[in-house]
């Protein structure tokens, strides 16, 4: 038997909101582009550069409410 999306969306109304908030994120993962690995790579790289950085002293960082605020979010 196939659900119609109202139906679905019945059923997930009785999840609880971890559970909700992990389809979510599957569905975001179902419908998002295929990663590139050498992206993915680059990206690993630079957070790990930035993470040594801040080890050494020479790149400050700030509280996550900090920068919400600086966000405007």
């Amino acid at each position: 038997m196939q659900l119609s999306v109202d139906e679905l969306l019945e059923q997930v109304q009785h999840l609880s909101t971890d559970d909700r908030e992990l389809l979510l994120e599957r569905l975001r993962q179902a419908f998002a582009p295929p990663l590139d690995p050498d992206v993915e790579a680059s990206w690993l790289a630079e957070a790990e550069r930035r993470m040594d950085a801040i080890d050494r002293g020479e790149l400050a960082s700030i509280p996550w409410d900090v920068a919400k605020r600086q966000l405007g979010l």
